[in-house]
């Protein structure tokens, strides 16, 4: 990202001593938010101490427009094409020394920060704005009915998104958590980090991870989000709980947290592919209302489902379904359940 003249202009005036309470405590926000950011900071600090002699405080008068203006047009002039680092550092020092020669001791100082600072792009990571004030900007992946998605974070971790689901991940994970929002149904293997954890919201409820493998369930007609822990264990509940009052969900648990409530259940697993068969295209039920059974097949197979008599709806399926044909899928069901079904294009009717 370029420098823009203001944001030149202030960590100049900060390193000169000069800059208001207001822009000091801006400067120090910056510093604070990262490892990174104070690494770098430090690094300029440096250049900066050592690029000329202490000047006396009488020295310390002059016009920040008019230094601004004049170091504008002494990099235009040293501008030449370059695409390496050595020859950054020639026109660096080179300018360094025709500065020198110009008499003006702060200027050289300014200069060579602000030329660091493009080598470097220090305010590239940070708004000068303050932290609070600043939402993170998010990119949203999401599937439609029938679709699935795999993908892998910026910090490893894999993730399946299930059909009509919507995920919303930072353009860059700051720098001591990792968060995501999640409307639907996906499965996290998150890569290990102790020092960063992963949080994954969804209405209005939190799991919270150091590195481990879990599928959350948060799709608005359930009124619940369920977790569920395939390796590792989380943290559960509320958003606006303490951490040490959410719910512990150890390997094959499940918790639901429940939205009217904002209560979390917790109970043992015995087959875990009840609740992750979908990542490798399959369904798998154990006496489901058949209800809960058609809107898995709408979102598998994107169809509509119709019930002709809606006593069909409370129905129980207890069925493994690993066929890719929906009309395999179909005949499975009804032989089942003892009901006969018609498939048009995409609707599918159940009928006694």
């Amino acid at each position: 990202m370029e420098l823009n003249r203001k944001e030149y202009k202030l960590i100049a005036s900060y390193l000169a001593g000069e800059c208001t309470d207001q822009e000091r405590i801006k400067v120090e926000q910056w510093i604070d938010q990262s490892h990174e950011n104070k690494k770098r900071f430090q690094e300029l600090r440096r250049i900066w101490q050592l690029s000329g002699e202490a000047v006396s405080s009488q020295d310390m008068e002059w016009n920040l427009d008019q230094e601004w203006n004049r170091l504008d047009k002494q990099i235009n002039n040293q501008k030449a094409p370059s695409s390496n680092k050595n020859s950054e550092e020639k026109r660096y020092w080179s300018f360094r020394s025709s500065s020198i020669h110009s008499g003006t001791q702060k200027f050289i100082r300014i200069a060579a920060v602000f030329l660091v600072a493009g080598l470097f792009g220090v305010l590239s990571y940070q708004s000068w704005e303050q932290p609070k004030q600043k939402e993170p900007v998010l990119r949203q992946i999401s599937t439609d009915n029938g679709q699935r998605a795999n993908l892998t974070l910026a910090d490893g971790t894999e993730v399946k998104l299930n059909a009509d689901s919507k995920l919303k991940i930072p353009q860059k994970f700051a720098s001591d958590v990792r968060e995501v929002h999640l409307d639907g149904e996906a499965y996290f293997k998150v890569s290990e980090d102790e020092q960063k954890p992963f949080l994954v919201h969804s209405n209005g409820s939190v799991v919270r991870v150091l590195g481990t493998a879990f599928s959350v369930r948060a799709y608005p007609e359930d009124q619940q989000v369920q977790v569920v822990v395939e390796e590792g264990r989380v943290s559960f509940g509320q958003e606006k709980e303490a951490e040490d009052q959410r719910a512990i969900l150890n390997r094959n648990e499940l918790g639901i947290f429940d939205l009217s409530t904002s209560t979390v259940a917790t109970q043992k697993v015995e087959d875990i592919e009840l609740y992750m068969s979908w990542r490798n295209g399959y369904l798998k039920f154990d006496k489901n209302r058949l209800n809960d059974v058609a809107k898995a097949l709408e979102r598998r197979y994107d169809v509509e489902i119709f019930f002709e008599d809606p006593a069909l709806k409370e129905l129980l399926l207890t069925a493994y379904l690993k066929s890719r044909s929906l009309r395999n899928v179909l005949d499975v069901i009804t032989a089942s359940l003892e009901i006969e079904y018609q498939l048009d294009e995409n609707k599918v009717t159940f009928m006694k």
